[in-house]
């Protein structure tokens, strides 16, 4: 089994890790294995690479950490053993200067990446720590696992760390266009927006009635948009948590919602399998709402030019609609199960939908009218982020990554 997988900051090469105790570095572009078989002592479970690209840092069930020259495929040094239990996940600071690991042990830990000794002190959790990650200007550190809760820790003065923890509850997260805020939303009835930087809390909605499920910026980043239990959606100014319009009324619980890119529509999906367009400026509904499935609508998605949108569904189908038309596009995408994403690739020419089969397809839209299934992989464990490549987005669909096994 193939558990993590990540590109070079360069692109150029892809590593992987595995439950068969290596990782194998291979050139993006021709899959060319570039070393031999990186040999560890337990299952591979994360890795992360150095700003240069030089090193590969990766991270065992045993709770040892292992640093390879990227080039020769050399190890340096000895494994360092960082935990007493299983790494989840590791995570590298903007500089290189500090790597931090999330343990099953219940602490998660930053190491100086020259020396290896500990920096700072134990980050120590109440039950398993799942993940880590750094700010983009490295001053902070958050962590989650299965408390549900965010913990964000300073790390700005050397050898000091200060705590700040995050309660969430979540059920949605999303950021802003300019992702110096996110905003995320939870079971309690809450909408909230953070600092991305400082971890303030800077805005607290709590008009909700129930659950509220999703939540999204709009493409301008002045407007967000949040979807409850309470069968409502509220658009607020961003900057200053004014309501923009009146509730957004819907005949269910609403479980979706994405913006046109121009931000002049917003278009939500709810548990009656029904879709609802709105106009954003008045909080007007455009026409009547579209019976686009017959179980619940767990996700939609708009393509880059929003003149289609793809939803997925309880009732094991997705399926692709005219925005302007409101008919379907194309023939119905039929699973064997229920489906709970779909998305757009960045050129509009694909389609991804996955759900309970652990199954990623891919369908090719190209064609107006007619669609057909490009790829099928297999169940997803860990998708690689995809640096930038020059040249048309879909043009580099080959490198999109899946790895893991049939469940």
């Amino acid at each position: 089994m193939v558990w993590t997988v990540a590109y070079s900051p360069n692109g150029v090469k892809i590593a992987s890790g595995s439950s068969d105790h290596t990782v194998r570095i291979r050139n993006t572009l021709t899959g060319e294995r570039l070393t031999q078989p990186l040999l560890h002592a337990d299952v591979v479970r994360s890795m992360v690479w150095s700003p240069d690209g030089r090193q590969l840092i990766s991270a065992c069930n045993d709770g040892q950490i292992y640093f390879w020259s990227a080039p020769t495929g050399s190890q340096l040094g000895s494994p360092l053993q960082a935990h007493l239990d299983t790494i989840n996940s590791m995570a590298i600071s903007p500089s290189g200067s500090l790597v931090a690991s999330a343990s099953g042990d219940y602490t998660a830990r930053l190491w100086n990446t020259v020396t290896r000794q500990p920096f700072g002190r134990v980050l120590q959790h109440n039950d398993v720590v799942s993940t880590v990650a750094f700010s983009p200007n490295g001053q902070f550190v958050a962590t989650g696992g299965r408390q549900e809760i965010i913990f964000l820790w300073d790390i700005s003065q050397e050898g000091v760390i200060a705590t700040d923890a995050v309660n969430l509850g979540t059920a949605s997260l999303s950021f802003s266009p300019d992702g110096k805020t996110f905003a995320s939303t939870s079971r309690d009835g809450t909408c909230k927006v953070w600092n991305s930087e400082t971890g303030e809390l800077l805005l607290d909605f709590d008009d909700h009635q129930n659950k509220v499920w999703t939540v999204a910026y709009s493409p301008s980043g002045v407007k967000i948009a949040s979807g409850s239990y309470d069968q409502t959606i509220r658009i607020r100014n961003t900057h200053t948590g004014e309501r923009l319009t009146q509730p957004l009324l819907h005949a269910d619980a609403v479980h979706s919602i994405v913006w046109s890119p121009d931000s002049r529509q917003l278009i939500s999906a709810c548990n009656d399998g029904q879709i609802y367009f709105w106009s954003a400026p008045t909080g007007t509904q455009l026409g009547f709402p579209l019976q686009a499935h017959l179980g619940k609508i767990n996700s939609v998605a708009i393509s880059p030019s929003g003149s289609l949108l793809a939803s997925a569904s309880n009732d094991h189908t997705a399926r692709l609609w005219n925005t302007i038309t409101r008919q379907p596009f194309g023939h119905v995408l039929r699973h064997n199960d229920e489906v709970y994403t779909v998305a757009f690739s960045p050129g509009g020419q694909f389609v991804a939908t996955g759900g309970r089969e652990c199954i990623i397809f891919l369908w090719d839209i190209s064609q107006e009218g007619v669609i057909a299934t490009s790829a099928v992989s297999v169940s997803l464990l860990h998708a690689a982020p995809i640096p930038h490549f020059p040249g048309d987005a879909d043009q580099v669909r080959s490198h999109w990554v899946f790895f893991g096994i049939y469940v």
